[in-house]
């Protein structure tokens, strides 16, 4: 890992309650690796049908 590595996370679902936004259910701006990491982990214990999209930032 780089240090400073930033990075924008999108999290989609294809949840009805999701439809007026596209899908988007929430995003996250200037993360760290280990912040990434340790979202990956939560959502798939706790919202399985939510996919992440993690995109380097800069």
């Amino acid at each position: 890992m780089a240090n400073g590595e930033r990075f924008k996370i999108t999290a989609f679902s294809n949840d009805f309650q999701f439809h007026t936004t596209d899908g988007v259910v929430y995003l996250v701006v200037d993360a760290d690796r280990e912040y990434v990491d340790n979202l990956v982990v939560r959502e798939a214990k706790e919202n399985p049908s939510y996919w992440l999209k993690v995109e380097a930032q800069g």
